[in-house]
């Protein structure tokens, strides 16, 4: 796809924001797989009711339960790798060891730091990703701290404010032989009513998406963390993790809460505020 790179800048440029242990979540990575998406097959599975026998996790934690239906046929090895560790009782009382707040919570490390996770053979799972999965609001996308790659570990996504301006520069890329918008109107309008963290996509595999338990997520997602290490100030930890599947009538099915969500100023103030950091840091770093 041509400016496969600047659609994935513009994406990631909605947020700039320091994240777990110094290093930026949000950034472009080199193993954005945008480029290998075909926009006019996109199908957002996300956005349709689960299908009978899907598979579900609930996930019950110190503050509420929410539970989720998984992507087995997009992702199948992320998938594969987070039941045989539902399935083991790997997840129980693993705590929150990261989070940003209103934007992302990550879970699911073997160690306490959150530096290591857990795969069958110890080797990273490569990223599975798809046109048809987005970080929506509740989305569950794995995470190993390695580009391209993933783990044990994984994380909610929350929201950011969708600008007028986002929305403009994201329809603003066409291809270049016949003019046609790449990113489409679908796709848009669906970051800002369901919520999203648009800089995510392409990055990060999405394996899941949480269908009930929004003001939960919520809880999570807003509590203080400590501005370095990105740490909850309050305890926040998973009790269990049970597999199930997907039957009409067994689970409710909620809208997100579309109120939460980190605002365009907010964001600059962190931004501005990361940027200081690294500007003393490079300056210390000079004088030492």
């Amino acid at each position: 796809m041509r400016f496969t790179k600047r659609i994935a800048a513009a994406l990631a440029g909605i947020i700039a924001v320091t994240a777990f242990s110094g290093c930026s979540l949000f950034s472009t990575q080199s193993t954005n797989a945008i480029g290998t998406y075909d926009f006019t097959q996109m199908n957002l599975v996300q956005l349709d009711k689960p299908a009978e026998g899907q598979d579900v996790v609930i996930i019950e934690t110190n503050v509420g339960t929410l539970t989720a239906v998984l992507y087995t046929e997009y992702a199948p090895n992320t998938v594969a790798n987070f039941k045989k560790r539902a399935e083991e009782g790997f997840y129980d009382g693993k705590p929150f060891f990261a989070l940003q707040k209103g934007i992302y919570a990550i879970t699911g490390a073997s160690n306490d730091e959150g530096t290591e996770g857990v795969t069958e053979d110890g080797k990273f799972i490569q990223n599975e990703c798809s046109v048809d999965l987005w970080p929506f609001k509740g989305a569950m996308l794995a995470y190993s701290g390695n580009q391209g790659s993933a783990d044990s570990r994984f994380f909610f996504t929350g929201a950011i404010e969708i600008t007028e301006e986002n929305k403009a520069e994201l329809r603003g890329y066409t291809n270049q032989e016949t003019s046609a918008q790449i990113i489409p109107d679908e796709l848009i309008n669906a970051f800002e009513k369901r919520g999203s963290v648009p800089g995510f996509g392409g990055s990060y595999t999405v394996f899941g998406q949480v269908i009930n338990g929004f003001d939960v997520l919520d809880k999570i997602l807003w509590t203080d963390s400590d501005d370095k290490n990105k740490k909850p100030l309050e305890e926040l930890k998973i009790i269990k993790v049970t597999m199930d599947t997907y039957e009409d009538g067994k689970f409710a099915l909620e809208e997100p809460t579309s109120d939460k969500f980190v605002t365009a100023e907010e964001i600059k103030a962190m931004e501005n505020e990361s940027n200081s950091t690294a500007s003393s840091e490079a300056d210390s770093a000079s004088q030492g």
